[in-house]
């Protein structure tokens, strides 16, 4: 192990301008670009997030955590391992060279002397940047409240937008299906932190369509989140009030924050317990509401919790009183807009309860995990074949077993579950670092058909952790610095009928991706991909399914042309079979960049045009924009007609932001936009946003 700290971390020298070079470009880093995703490689995760998930789910909560990063940036000098796992695509290699280079060459200078550590490459550090400080100065063990008072900072973020063609679901307000407020969504974002130790916040928002001060929310916005966490370096290491999320092991039994993709996978495979954290997105689902604390026992760590909270409830069955009994479904959607789903709103209660015991220390982890939940009203999903084994009743719980060890230049992980009817879920994988450039992801997951988890989010090709069992492969090398070269193959089967496929299946990912960066302002990416599922065949007798097939090439260009203007391209050819029916289609776009510095103002513009053309739905192609802070846009793109957007934040010294994002579609082979409720006359789909943010 000795050898083995002296080899990974060796450090290495470079040509003066090379270091000047990367110097350069890191100063030019904006930290709230980083945290809006402005880099490809966030860009490349959210994208596929959203392609793989087509139900809504609400994905600003990687924002939440960027933008947390950006506030609290990691002290790298003097920072633990706990500390470093907050960079959470750091390997746990990396995380090892950044502790053993400041413990014994001293701390780290500058931050591209940390891009030629082992293990590291430029754009691994440019990607830190916004994330990471340099500073060595402790803060004080236990600040007075009228330091935390005086030194704290607060953040005000109020944000609207409304479409600008006329919805179906407006054009008749007296009728029984109809929106019952206006087309204007609008969010209110309070918070207040003291470094790490102390965040308070308060979150509000109505989305398009419902009331607002009047119908069935008299008080204003439709949702309101409110939370106070505070954390020391006492027994009670930290307590939480309010609204936050859990997320332990490798998400198997409780992880209510977003589930990165595969793409993710070949950055970073193992996930770091977080323990609990604070909840301020708009995302009205998956978080808990009541109190939680982590206790500091010196040996272990241990982590109680408990939540109670109304949710939304598709009502199935009523008493003779008119009293609820059951639910078919607890719908996630979060809209309030119509006479169902308003009567739907907080129809059922739900109670949860868990505890964490975790065991670490500098090689390895052990954990425990257990949860039990309650519902006021019996969930009875409808009786379909496919979700035969799917979770049902009032009650239910897990448990689970999670381990993290590092042996050389391997780490091995995982967790097993179980339900309380005694099913099983298991994930067990290793990271393995292979010379220097070279890094290797194996994993291997199996989820028994009746096996549910709540709150559970492990990595899966379904949406859910269940009916499953796959082995992942994916590795990721490095050359000169200029070349990476990844790729990754996923193999999965489902042993009982899913939906839309009423057998037993198979499926299979293949994934390859190329980077070139011949200059720190100029980059190229070339992706390509092959995804194979089984499905229905159509109009066919039950239990038969035929394979569907999707091949996606991929390429992207960025370039810098000077400090404040840049460039960039995207174009993306897409092609869909499923037995002989086939469809294909395109997407090409070019973006502009350009900034304006005036004496403490700063003007900053994001243009896109794009072209895109495809045969149907089936061969539909996401593509990433730019938009407002804490807000995600990755439009599904389908049919043909072109796409453009206009991005402005204008910035008032370090205090004010004001941003306006126009936006909009013109189809050239409809007449209409969008189905039910949704449809709009005319083949052209706009929008408008705003937003102010204000820092003091």
């Amino acid at each position: 192990m000795k050898n083995f700290g002296r080899k990974l971390y060796h450090r290495r020298t470079f040509h003066p301008l090379l270091r000047n070079g990367f110097a350069a470009v890191l100063s030019f880093v904006s930290l709230e670009a980083a945290a809006q995703a402005d880099n490809e490689w966030m860009q490349s995760i959210l994208t596929e997030y959203a392609a793989q998930n087509d139900e809504e789910q609400d994905a600003e909560q990687l924002f939440e955590i960027l933008e947390t990063l950006s506030e609290n940036p990691v002290r790298i000098n003097s920072a633990d391992r706990n500390e470093l796992t907050r960079l959470f695509w750091l390997t746990e290699f990396q995380i090892m060279s950044l502790l053993d280079h400041v413990k014994t060459k001293g701390p780290i200078l500058s931050l591209y002397e940390m891009a030629y550590l082992y293990g590291f490459t430029p754009e691994t550090a440019q990607n830190m940047a916004p994330f990471v400080s340099l500073e060595i100065k402790p803060e004080r063990e236990k600040p007075k409240p009228s330091e935390i008072l005086r030194k704290g900072a607060h953040r005000l973020v109020v944000g609207g937008q409304s479409g600008l063609q006329q919805q179906e679901g407006y054009a008749r307000p007296d009728s029984m299906s109809h929106y019952a407020g206006s087309p204007v969504k609008t969010s209110l974002r309070y918070s207040f932190y003291y470094s790490d130790r102390v965040h308070f916040g308060v979150t509000a928002e109505k989305d398009a369509g419902e009331s607002f001060f009047r119908g069935n929310n008299p008080y204003g916005y439709d949702f309101y989140s409110a939370h106070l966490q505070i954390k020391t370096q006492n027994l009670l290491k930290m307590l939480i009030l309010g609204d936050y999320r859990a997320d332990f092991g490798q998400g198997l039994t409780l992880w209510s924050g977003m589930k990165l993709g595969k793409i993710s996978m070949l950055m970073n495979a193992v996930r770091y317990n977080q323990s609990l954290r604070y909840h301020c997105s708009v995302d009205e689902n998956r978080f808990f509401r009541g109190a939680g604390a982590t206790f500091d026992l010196k040996f272990l760590e241990a982590t109680l919790f408990y939540s109670c909270k109304d949710i939304d409830a598709s009502i199935s069955e009523k008493d003779e009183n008119g009293k609820a009994l059951s639910a078919s479904t607890f719908p996630y959607t979060g809209y309030h807009r119509t006479p169902t789903e308003i009567a739907q709103k907080d129809a059922a209660k739900e109670q949860i309860a868990g505890i964490n015991l975790s065991f670490t220390r500098t090689d390895w982890h052990i954990g425990a995990t257990a949860d039990c939940y309650a519902y006021s009203l019996a969930l009875v999903p409808p009786p379909n074949a496919y979700n035969r084994f799917d979770f049902s009743g009032k009650s239910g719980g897990n448990y689970s077993f999670d381990f993290r060890v590092r042996l050389g230049n391997a780490v091995f992980y995982g967790e097993q579950a179980w339900n309380g009817n005694g099913a099983a879920g298991g994930v067990y994988g290793s990271q393995m670092l292979i010379g220097e450039h070279l890094t290797a992801n194996l994993f291997y997951r199996h989820y028994a058909k009746n096996f549910h988890s709540r709150y559970g989010n492990a990595f899966g090709e379904n949406a859910r952790n269940s009916n499953e069992e796959g082995f992942f492969l994916g590795w990721n090398l490095n050359l000169s610095g200029k070349w990476m070269l990844a790729s990754y193959w996923d193999i999965f089967r489902f042993p009982w009928m899913r939906y839309r496929t009423h057998a037993p299946s198979f499926g299979q990912d293949i994934f390859w991706q190329t980077d070139y960066t011949p200059s720190y302002s100029t980059k190229f990416y070339l992706r390509l991909r092959y995804r194979e599922k089984e499905e229905n065949a159509a109009q066919a007798q039950v239990n038969t399914t035929v394979p569907v097939k999707t091949q996606t090439a991929k390429l992207v260009f960025s370039h810098q042309i000077t400090e404040t203007v840049g460039i960039g391209n995207h174009l993306e050819i897409k092609n869909y079979r499923k037995a002989n029916a086939t469809s294909a289609g395109y997407f090409l776009s070019q973006d502009i960049r350009a900034g304006i510095q005036l004496s403490g103002h700063a003007l900053q513009l994001t243009f896109r045009f794009a072209l895109f053309d495809t045969d149907d739905y089936d061969s539909r192609i996401y593509a990433y924009e730019n938009d407002m802070l804490y807000t995600l846009s990755i439009p599904a793109f389908s049919d043909r007609g072109m796409r453009l957007y206009l991005m402005s934040k204008y910035s008032i010294g370090q205090r004010l932001d004001v941003r306006l994002r126009y936006a909009s579609t013109h189809y050239t082979d409809r007449n209409t936009i969008g189905s039910g409720l949704n449809e709009i006359q005319g083949n052209k789909a706009s929008e408008i946003k705003a937003q102010v943010i204000f820092k003091f």
